[in-house]
């Protein structure tokens, strides 16, 4: 269902993401949890296409969701997420 395969993200200098490698079974929960700054919520927002990566893929269905030619509306409406803070 999703599958990431080595992705990356910086943010300037500092590597927030690196070489992350995991997938995703349909019908599995996955729960992300860290210390602060871990990348939780770079590697959430890549997934919905918030934060663009620089290097690696990352595939929901199949589709590599940062390829160009993406329509990332319809994709959008296809995902969801639950924030941290209730009033968001």
């Amino acid at each position: 269902m999703i599958e990431m395969q080595d992705v990356n993200k910086w943010y300037g200098s500092y590597h927030a993401l690196v070489d992350i490698r995991e997938t995703v079974a349909a019908g599995e929960v996955v729960v992300v949890c860290g210390p602060s700054g871990s990348g939780k919520s770079t590697l959430i927002r890549t997934l919905n296409r918030l934060e663009p990566i620089q290097g690696g893929r990352i595939l929901v269905d199949g589709q590599d969701i940062h390829a160009a030619g993406t329509d990332v509306n319809a994709f959008r409406s296809r995902i969801g997420f639950v924030f941290q803070q209730f009033n968001l």
